[in-house]
């Protein structure tokens, strides 16, 4: 039986070290609501351990019931990633030391049950909360926004719907991988947690790639676009360029001001607007199946038609919009690989929202049990209401006015079901609410991931990134005045992560004002859905590696090899199939060449490439590691005492 625990801080030789891997969520001196890229915990050694000549490469294998854990108690500056690497070997060399001060460290096969849970479980997220996320942050308007793109590519009532059903199929798949990851390796970070495991050499490149495309095309743009539109077409005032865009900048500016000086209600607004966005799903799925009922469009003449030049034979024509577009939903479908491609990309934009909660599953209470439930649950979910917000817009829209209505399609379908009066210009304010609880939900979560990079000095000018918004006089001021309510609701000291909302705000207010006149949504999704293919291949692939090459890798949920191969086979034809060339030659608009969007995405990934060149050969990459150092112990002064301090400025002083 364990002796009471001092209220006196234990001696550090007395305190066997965790590396970086532990969450910042899981300390057991701190009950932040605080995300973390970290991946799994990993015991290092303690100083007994150094004497009986461990090498720095081995590691010691432990469980919840092992001496080690059942004193534990590790003060929050230890997680830094400049400790661990002062109290690596000194025989590494100094580049050696700094990255693996920030690549995530690994578990192999790690049950989750081995994992330290001595953070306190209030504040963190339960099933229901996943459920949310997920399906907060999946469903945008996209499935009311590309509807037109899609049907237009492939010319067929059954093919678009079909594309949604594969669509879904893929997710599932991708789900299954997802899983597998997830419960094997249970902290925040998604895919760059697994990236930097399955990839290791070079090192870093995958991680600075990954970074890339997070942030610079992690933005809010197209959902802010998407709203102006409806805002506009709601007022019944021509959408011009500026006026869109212009709403659009305003919009993304409110939600990242709400995040950064009042996180407590943003918090409230994204449970808000997730529950309005199942609501207003929920309100043209009805509306749909009662237009068609009622026999929106039918023909007020005979149902009876001529054939052309032959007035003697009757042709029966179908007298209700649903019953002409379904009459024959395969007719019209188009016969080009590329126009398949750019459509299945459009859909698994929709879809990509349902590794959210693996993002920051050191938030998520008993993370591996939740995840297993909330996130299948979520993407059921999705994909019904999908398939039949497809379904019932085609009940009520005709094949023309469906491939013409364009981003603001769900307009066409309240006007078709209201008539053109009061309800056609107030119900597509609900189209407005889940384009908000969408941006609101982006940009909380990319705000996280952008300051967690700058901790690890992955992005440029880091230090900013991290402390310079935080010191600011009107950033101190808001947080003197916010102190108390939104501290019992995030449990953090440090507080929003303003610099990462910051970021996130430059690079979506640029993708917005930028491009040249014409309808950008389209062209946006397509290059923020082509990385994600190229990141789905990888991890698949890399999944299948761990397999074949790792008897060791484990998971609580294994996925099956037929759901891996399904999911990277897809992913990889939809990142080939945009290079076969239409008849065209040109995009979807008639403006661009057909190569256009995946060459973009290319390039977005290639700039993480060059970056990584640029990075490891730039002076002074160790500042960076003394810079995080710093922070963190500014950050966590009530959480250590003296003589931990006194040792890390000794450590820090003999490697200076």
């Amino acid at each position: 039986m364990s002796s009471p625990k001092s209220s006196r801080p234990r001696p550090l030789s007395e305190v066997p070290f965790l590396t970086l891997g532990r969450s910042t969520a899981a300390s057991s001196l701190d009950g932040n609501f605080s995300l973390s890229l970290r991946s799994p915990a990993l015991l290092s050694h303690d100083a007994a351990v150094r004497k009986e000549g461990h090498s720095r490469g081995a590691r010691v294998a432990f469980s919840p019931a092992s001496p080690a854990f059942s004193h534990h108690q590790a003060p929050r500056l230890l997680d830094n990633p400049g400790l661990r690497a002062s109290c690596d070997s000194e025989q590494s060399g100094p580049d050696r030391r700094f990255d693996d001060a920030i690549l995530s460290p690994f578990s192999v096969g790690t049950a989750p049950g081995e994992v330290a849970a001595e953070g306190r479980e209030e504040g963190k997220l339960g099933t229901v909360s996943v459920i949310n996320i997920i399906v907060g942050k999946t469903i945008g308007v996209g499935v009311y926004s590309v509807q037109s793109a899609i049907f237009a590519g492939v010319g067929s009532v059954g093919m678009s719907l079909l594309l949604w059903v594969l669509g879904s199929v893929i997710s599932f798949c991708g789900l299954a991988v997802y899983l597998d990851l997830g419960t094997a390796m249970p902290k925040s970070g998604g895919e760059r947690v697994y990236l930097e495991r399955m990839i290791q050499r070079p090192r870093m490149l995958a991680t600075c790639m990954f970074m890339s495309y997070v942030v610079l095309l992690g933005f809010s743009a197209p959902n802010a676009i998407v709203l102006g539109e409806y805002l506009l077409s709601g007022l019944d005032i021509e959408p011009g360029r500026w006026y869109v865009r212009g709403i659009a900048v305003l919009v993304v500016s409110a939600a990242c001001y709400l995040h950064a000086y009042h996180p407590k209600f943003g918090l409230r607004t994204i449970n808000v607007l997730g529950v309005s966005k199942m609501l207003v799903l929920f309100i043209v799925i009805i509306s749909g199946i009662v237009g068609a009922s009622a026999g929106v469009g039918s023909n007020q003449g005979s149902a009876q038609r001529y054939r052309r030049g032959d007035a003697n034979v009757p042709v029966t024509v179908p007298d209700s919009t649903a019953a002409r577009n379904f009459q024959n939903i395969w007719s019209g479908s188009s016969t080009q690989p590329y126009d398949y491609a750019t459509a299945l990309l459009k859909v698994i934009y929709c879809f990509r929202g349902f590794s959210t909660a693996n993002q920051v599953l050191s938030d998520v209470r008993d993370p591996t049990r939740t995840l297993k439930i909330a996130a299948p649950i979520a993407l059921t979910i999705v994909s019904l209401a999908y398939l039949v917000v497809s379904i019932v817009f085609f009940l009520v829209i005709d094949k023309d006015d469906f491939q013409s209505g364009g981003v603001i399609l769900a307009s066409v379908f309240f006007r078709n079901v209201f008539g053109p009066g009061f309800a056609a210009h107030i119900l597509p304010f609900c189209i407005i609410v889940s384009a908000a609880g969408n941006i609101a939900a982006t940009s909380f979560a990319q705000a996280r991931v952008n300051e967690e990079l700058a901790k690890d000095g992955l992005l440029p000018w880091s230090d900013f990134w991290i402390r310079g918004v935080k010191s600011s006089m009107w950033s101190r001021a808001k947080d003197k005045e916010a102190e108390g309510s939104d501290s019992e609701t995030h449990g953090s000291t440090s507080g929003p992560p303003r610099g990462g909302l910051l970021l996130h705000w430059l690079v979506s207010v640029l993708v917005i004002i930028v491009p040249p006149p014409g309808r950008i949504y389209n062209f946006l999704v397509d290059i923020g859905g082509y990385p994600v293919s190229v990141i789905s291949v990888a991890i698949s692939v890399g999944l299948l590696w761990l397999y074949r090459s790792n008897a060791s890798w484990v998971s609580p949920c294994p996925a099956p090899t037929f759901a891996i191969v399904i999911f990277a086979v897809s992913n990889l034809m939809l990142l080939i199939l945009p290079w076969l060339p239409p008849t065209s030659g040109r995009s979807e608009d008639g403006r661009l060449p057909y190569y256009a969007y995946p060459t973009t995405a290319l390039a977005v990934l290639g700039s993480g490439a060059l970056y990584w060149c640029w990075w490891r050969l730039k002076p002074g990459r160790d500042a960076v590691r003394h810079q995080g150092q710093a922070w963190e112990a500014s950050r966590n002064e009530d959480s250590i005492d003296g003589a931990t301090i006194g040792l890390l400025d000794e450590r820090r002083g003999r490697e200076e």
